[in-house]
């Protein structure tokens, strides 16, 4: 354990950031950018932070610290809520952090928000779901309709492309965009699959399994479910045994550690997973090369009013297996 530990380290701190940044075609941080981050404060401030799934964020935190020499600090409401994410992203401002990444729960009621922070001079990203008008400089995640289309794919492949499904979701913009990709591959390619229920599982470990196991009873017949939100894999999991109906294929998202065991054992079929720690560690570099002279995009991009980041990073999904899901434990 203590030698991949040491070689992960060496890894990062040897050579990641350069190899990742000219895989983009990005700027390394140099010395002088180096000693520029020394000490300053980089925040994610994310919604429903008591669930497993931001396991990755945090490791790719961690590792930022030692990598740059920042403080990195994750922070956000404990459940679904949008009003106390709004007065966060205000004490933020206050704080006036070197930079702050987002998943917002709510982009109406962020918005206002994210234009006092630039106007504050914080530079503001988001992750997994964007904040459309603002002045947000980049967004980096999955699109959320072609996740939603791969998990579609995949649980079409698992029911042998018809029956009955249901699909599991929580009101947040980007898994609503992952239940549309759902229907979308359903209805262009297998017209004999059909979506009689989407599950509002609240993102909640706790009350996920009674909300699938309701699910089921009210649709004995289905032969499929669909999640689209980290807790939905291992709430349908728990349901489907619960009532003895392990015939009903699963596909779920993301890599929450106590969901793959159930991949492991074949209740669920399989997941789609984004890939978290790329987003926290490209979108915490490019704040960074924000409040930096790295960024050579024009000699003075600040007073030519430009943006020099891309408006949107595409991150994708990695598609988990039974003959893959090792790869995806977290050590």
């Amino acid at each position: 354990m203590t030698d991949i530990k040491m070689n992960r380290r060496n890894l990062l701190t040897a050579g990641t950031a350069a190899g990742m940044a000219a895989a983009f075609g990005l700027p390394t941080l140099s010395d002088e950018a180096m000693a520029q981050a020394a000490g300053k404060e980089y925040v994610f401030l994310s919604i429903v932070t008591q669930v497993p799934f931001w396991v990755d964020y945090r490791n790719a935190m961690k590792d930022l610290e030692e990598l740059m020499g920042i403080k990195a600090t994750f922070t956000g409401p404990l459940d679904f809520d949008t009003a106390a994410q709004a007065r966060q992203l205000d004490e933020l401002i206050a704080r006036r952090p070197a930079g702050i990444l987002i998943f917002p729960g709510d982009p109406a009621t962020l918005a206002p928000g994210v234009e006092r922070a630039v106007e504050a001079g914080i530079p503001v990203t988001c992750c997994i779901g964007d904040i459309p008008g603002s002045p947000r400089s980049t967004f980096l995640g999955i699109n959320g309709v072609q996740a939603g289309r791969v998990g579609g794919e995949m649980l079409a492949q698992a029911v042998g492309g018809k029956g009955k499904v249901i699909l599991g979701t929580f009101p947040a913009p980007s898994t609503l965009e992952r239940v549309e990709g759902y229907k979308q591959i359903f209805a262009e390619k297998y017209p004999d699959i059909e979506v009689v229920d989407v599950v509002n599982d609240k993102a909640d470990p706790s009350y996920a399994p009674t909300a699938y196991l309701q699910a089921i009873q009210a649709n004995p017949d289905i032969v499929g479910i669909g999640g689209t939100d980290g807790d939905s894999g291992k709430g349908a999991a728990i349901a489907v045994n619960e009532a003895g109906r392990n015939d009903i294929k699963i596909v779920a998202m993301d890599r929450n550690d106590d969901m793959l065991p159930y991949i492991e054992d074949g209740t669920i079929h399989g997941a789609v997973a984004q890939k978290s720690y790329l987003e926290i560690f490209l979108a915490f570099h490019m704040m960074h090369w924000q409040n930096t002279d790295a960024l050579k995009v024009l000699p003075d991009w600040k007073a030519a009013g430009i943006n020099p980041l891309p408006e949107r990073v595409e991150t994708g999904v990695m598609p988990i297996t039974a003959s893959n899901v090792a790869q995806f434990k977290h050590v």
